[in-house]
């Protein structure tokens, strides 16, 4: 096995938490993954609690995994990360628009702004 991703997850459930947090967690990983299949694998295998769309359209066109993955806007069906890689998971929008962990409104209006490019 390789070493593990270690990720840094953003987490605020509205309804639960008073402030928002990060939460770290170490993935064993053999290969390259994407970073949605991270999170599904941290769902499925350590954290059933946490939040995202896991829906992939695989052609960056839905934007439901649209996020931001250390600092800029990406999509995390086609964002690769290798073993041993440490990485932060943001919502691509907070407080405005977020909904729950990584989870955010999807609107027609930041389709141009947010179209996974970097623009920093």
């Amino acid at each position: 096995m390789g070493d593990p991703i270690s990720a840094q997850v953003f987490r605020f459930d509205p309804d639960l938490d008073r402030e928002p947090r990060y939460q770290r967690y170490l993935v064993p990983v053999e290969e390259e993954i994407s970073v949605l299949a991270l999170l599904n694998r941290i769902q499925q295998e350590i954290d059933p609690t946490l939040s995202f769309r896991s829906y992939c359209c695989g052609l960056q066109m839905c934007r439901s995994c649209l996020m931001k993955i250390d600092g800029k806007r990406r999509f995390a069906c086609i964002t690769l990360v290798k073993p041993g890689a440490t990485l932060t998971v943001d919502p691509l929008t907070f407080p405005h628009g977020h909904i729950k962990d990584v989870v955010t409104e999807i609107n027609d209006k930041d389709e141009e702004e947010n179209s996974g490019h970097d623009h920093s």
